[in-house]
């Protein structure tokens, strides 16, 4: 067995050789460690994770790495943002000055800043580094200059790639010449931009700046043989509009449409206004008129110089095609800008407005232009339209006030005057405003050069006078009116004869008459010779000439006279009197079985009960009164009855009855006129012992009819005259004291009716309604119709509808007037338009309109409001009906809103050209009437929208902002427009 010895060297020294050993794989581990995270660290730097990067970088510890960690920790720095960058940058090229990276890290660090666009802060690292001149460096250093505006540092950093045959140079070539160009020396920059072609990122943009330079210095040929040598430089939109601009500013127009088109369908974004506008007046040279009216519509959307020359030659072209109300809109805006084309855009518009035609509208274009153009090349045409104007116009305030301000008139201006201020009165009288249309009828008469004028206004002033119930006045017009042989002389007969009428002074009546009746041919209304029959019947019923009143009132009949319950009701009365009582009772009968409705048929029935009476049929008598009174218990000819049927119980012997019905006359009818008879039948029966509360009665009687006194009447006659004078507040004053002096006289209640009506006639409709609800309660006051009306007029006005219907409902039993159930009808109509319930609004206005005593104004109210009614109920055609007949008939506010409301359904029906046709007339014929003229202009705006004419859309809205007074109008137009300026902005 062999023994090994192990000595203490040999194991020291074999731990020493296994110990190095391991530190040299150690070594080697660490250091492959180190150039692996190295290695990742760049690819996390090159990948621009830099805040992991500088993580990674800072964790190499290895000296051979030292330097280029630093560099890479400090570049990561800069990248990520970090605030230590900059300094770690610096410290780096500090430390370690001959490192390769020191050369290029501010240039680097320059780049980085560049970009990311950030040239202040790269022009800052470039400037650190000045040993460094590379083409890529000047040119970058250049366009930092370039970009933050420091345009001759950019040039001098340009100017060192000058001849360095780079693509730089080519690239810098092209701002070198922007600059150039925007700093005013265009030729300057041709040279530059000429090599800037050839660059192959700013060639295209240095190619379209040479053509903005050659446009601009108006090198018009040569830009277009530059752009033909180049053929492929059409692809860019800016070289194709300067290319079609050029030809445009050559004249050659046929090329220019060309180009236009191929623009429009190759760019979006070159279909501006001020492209439409070249391409359209190039088509208008050409005649072609369609494409040239379709592109200039576009352009004229413009609010500026460019939109104002579109409009005009639109305007130009609207004109030949008579499209009146287009040219008009179109030279309208041209006149807002200052261009070479505004004064003949005001000469164009007044020659249009002349044809539409729009006088008042003429006078303010005119006035506008002599503002203007004081001295313009059309001021003599100017003023012979404005003259025309004048004299024509139908804004008849603007011609008076205009002609009333000069000093001395002409001939012209005296017939304008004359003519104007007729229509300005007429106007009047169709809104119900008489006491005005009278004062104006009397200027008319001021200048006497019109024959036909001046017979018309005498009529006309007579007619209001009547109104208002001033005959004797209106007589002295109805004179005035000499026999022609005209309408106008007819009608002065007519209404000459219904003066006297009512002034009751009946001969001179049946003489107007008669003479009407003479001169009558068939070119009148009909109803005017059966009236005149039935006012004859009247005449001479009045003048005692029954038998002739008889034939008149059956000539009424044949004449084809609707008021037939009437005329038989005054056959019989005549028969009556000529006591032909079979005959009178027939016609009686006749008219109950025949006209069930007639506002008489009250009197028919008493009528037979009194001829009964009169012939001694006492029992008859007494049962026709008492069925007469039961049908009819308000009518006015119950206390008559009552008399008559009391004396018939006298007959028969029936004191009881007799008595109760004196009673009842005294109770109910204190003050009426059989009053007396009934007390005096009481005091009978009080004699004779068979009725014991007479004292009773008589001190009623005294109380209802106090013994009157000369002062009393005086006094009444007195305040009552204020009334009829117009002196209204007088009037109140007056009658007030009268009613403090003498409270108990039978005159109070017409007083009171009189105070009342004085303050509705000044306006103050509280006082006036505390007034007549005072006596609306007294039923047998001889106006007891008139309370009822007033109150129910004063609260629908209040709007307390539901309350003014009770009354209107009340007028109408209460009265058999046919006058009162017209104006009841008319009040209950309006009230229920008033308050949307159009059904029965319908069914009060076709009863007014089956009335044959309903008068032309009342017709022409019901027209409208049954139209009206029909239209929001959606029933058009209905509508249409009742609303077309007033368009021809009413020159007043109801044939305006008519014209309004016919256009609307045209509208809803998209019949465009109709509603356009109804809104033109009633812009065109009804200025006086300015709300339903701007509703016309907002329903027109609406129809071009629909259309698609914006420019005509605009035009008329902005008329409207400009000229309206009333601020609703503007708002709405204003609201209208920025929607159509959105929505086009939106599609832009």
């Amino acid at each position: 067995m062999r023994t090994i010895i192990h000595t203490p060297h040999i194991l020291f020294k074999g731990f020493i050789i296994t110990l190095l050993l391991l530190t040299q794989v150690g070594a080697q581990a660490q250091e492959l460690d180190q150039d692996a995270r190295f290695r990742h660290a760049k690819l996390l730097y090159q990948k621009n994770a830099y805040v992991a990067a500088r993580l990674e970088f800072a964790k190499i510890t290895a000296k051979v790495y030292r330097e280029d960690v630093d560099y890479f920790i400090a570049s990561c720095a800069v990248r990520a943002g970090q605030d230590d960058g900059e300094y770690l940058i610096q410290k780096f090229v500090e430390d370690y000055p001959y490192n390769h990276y020191a050369k290029s890290a501010y240039v680097d660090l320059g780049n980085y800043y560049f970009d990311r666009g950030e040239y202040q802060e790269a022009i800052r690292s470039y400037e650190k580094n000045q040993n460094n001149t590379s083409p890529e460096l000047m040119f970058k250093k250049g366009y930092a200059f370039f970009s933050t505006g420091e345009n001759d540092k950019a040039m001098a950093s340009f100017a060192q790639l000058d001849n360095s045959f780079t693509s730089y140079e080519k690239d810098a070539a092209y701002f070198q010449g922007y600059i150039l160009y925007h700093g005013g020396k265009i030729k300057q920059s041709y040279e530059y931009l000429e090599r800037g072609f050839e660059s192959e990122e700013f060639g295209v943009s240095a190619f379209e700046l040479y053509m903005s330079a050659l446009y601009s210095t108006k090198q018009y040929k040569e830009l277009i043989r530059m752009v033909d040598d180049r053929g492929t430089a059409k692809t860019s939109r800016m070289i194709v509009n300067f290319y079609a601009d050029a030809h445009y500013a050559l004249g050659k127009y046929n090329k220019a449409s060309d180009e236009y088109t191929k623009l429009f369908n190759a760019y979006s974004r070159s279909r501006n206004e001020v492209n439409y506008y070249k391409a359209g007046y190039s088509n208008y040279k050409l005649g072609n008129t369609k494409l040239a009216e379709e592109q200039l519509k576009r352009s004229a959307v413009a609010d500026d110089t460019v939109g104002a020359y579109a409009s005009y030659y639109l305007g130009v072209l609207y004109l030949q095609t008579a499209n009146i109300p287009f040219t008009i809109t179109s030279f309208e805006n041209t006149t807002k800008y200052d261009t070479r084309l505004k004064e003949d855009a005001y000469y164009q518009l007044t020659k249009a407005l002349m044809q539409v035609p729009n006088y008042s509208r003429v006078i303010e274009v005119v006035d506008e232009y002599a503002d203007q153009f004081p001295n313009g090349k059309y001021k003599d045409l100017s003023g012979e339209m404005l003259s025309m104007a004048y004299a024509l116009t139908d804004n008849y305030d603007l011609a008076i006030n205009y002609i009333e301000s000069r000093d001395v008139l002409t001939t012209q201006m005296k017939r304008t005057y004359q003519r104007v201020s007729f229509l300005k009165a007429m106007s009047l009288f169709n809104d119900k405003k008489f006491e005005l249309a009278i004062e104006v009828f009397k200027k008319s008469l001021i200048h006497n050069l019109d024959r036909s004028i001046t017979q018309n206004a005498y009529y006309w002033t007579g007619e209001s006078l009547a109104v208002l119930e001033r005959d004797e006045e209106a007589l002295f017009y109805y004179r005035s009116v000499t026999n022609d042989g005209s309408e106008i002389y007819k009608k002065s007969l007519y209404g000459k004869g219904y003066a006297y009428f009512n002034m009751k002074e009946y001969e001179d009546a049946k003489v107007s008459f008669e003479a009407f009746e003479k001169n009558y041919t068939k070119d009148l209304n009909a109803k005017y010779i059966s009236d005149v029959y039935m006012r004859l019947g009247d005449c001479n019923f009045a003048l005692k000439n029954y038998s002739k009143g008889i034939t008149y009132y059956k000539q009424a009949e044949q004449a084809g006279d609707k008021r037939l319950g009437e005329i038989y009701f005054q056959i019989g009365l005549l028969n009556r009197y000529i006591d032909k009582d079979a005959e009178a009772t027939r016609y009686f009968k006749k008219l109950i079985a025949e006209v069930p409705n007639s506002p008489k048929l009250d009197h028919a029935h008493f009528q037979i009960a009194k001829i009964e009476f009169e012939q001694g049929d006492m029992t008859e008598a007494i049962e026709s009164y008492r069925k007469f009174m039961f049908k009819f218990p308000n009518s006015p000819h119950v206390p008559f009855a009552l008399l008559d049927q009391a004396v018939a119980y006298d007959n028969k012997g029936n004191t009881a009855s007799s008595i109760t019905n004196y009673k009842e006359i005294l109770d109910r009818f204190p003050r009426h006129e059989t009053a007396n008879s009934a007390l005096l039948g009481l005091q009978q029966k009080s004699n004779q012992g068979e009725f014991k509360d007479f004292e009773t009665y008589l001190s009623r009687y005294k109380s209802a009819n106090p013994n009157s006194e000369a002062l009393e009447n005086i006094e009444f006659e007195t305040a009552q005259a204020h009334y009829y004078n117009q002196q209204y507040t007088l009037a109140i004053s007056g009658l007030q004291d009268f009613i403090k002096a003498y409270k108990k006289s039978s005159l109070v209640v017409t007083a009171k009716y009189l105070i009342a009506d004085s303050y509705y006639r000044i306006d103050e409709y509280d006082k006036s309604l505390s007034q007549f609800y005072e006596i609306e309660q007294e039923k047998d006051f001889s106006k007891y119709s008139k309370v009822l009306h007033r109150i129910a007029t004063i609260e629908a006005e209040k709007g307390n509808v539901v309350v003014s219907n009770v009354y209107f409902h009340e007028m109408m039993n209460a009265s058999t007037s046919s006058k009162n159930m017209i104006q009841a009808a008319t009040g209950l109509m309006e009230n229920f338009y008033r308050v949307d319930q159009y059904d029965s609004a319908i069914y009060y206005g076709t009863a007014l309109l089956s009335n044959a005593r309903t008068s032309v104004l009342v017709e022409a109210n019901a027209n409208l409001i049954v139209g009206k009614s029909q239209y929001h109920l959606e029933n058009y055609e209905d509508a249409l009906v009742y609303l077309l007949p007033l368009v021809g008939n009413s020159p007043d506010e109801r044939g305006a809103e008519a014209y309004l409301y016919i256009s609307k359904i045209y509208y809803l029906y998209q019949d465009y050209e109709k509603a356009l046709e109804s809104l033109f007339i009633l812009t065109n014929n009804f200025k006086n009437y300015e709300y339903w003229q701007s509703e016309a202009f907002l329903l027109m705006a609406d129809i071009y929208i629909d259309t698609d004419e914006v420019f005509q859309a605009k035009a008329t809205l902005n008329s409207l902002i400009t000229h309206s007074t009333i601020d609703e109008i503007k708002f709405r137009a204003e609201s209208k427009l920025k929607k159509i300026s959105e929505e086009n902005n939106e599609n832009n």
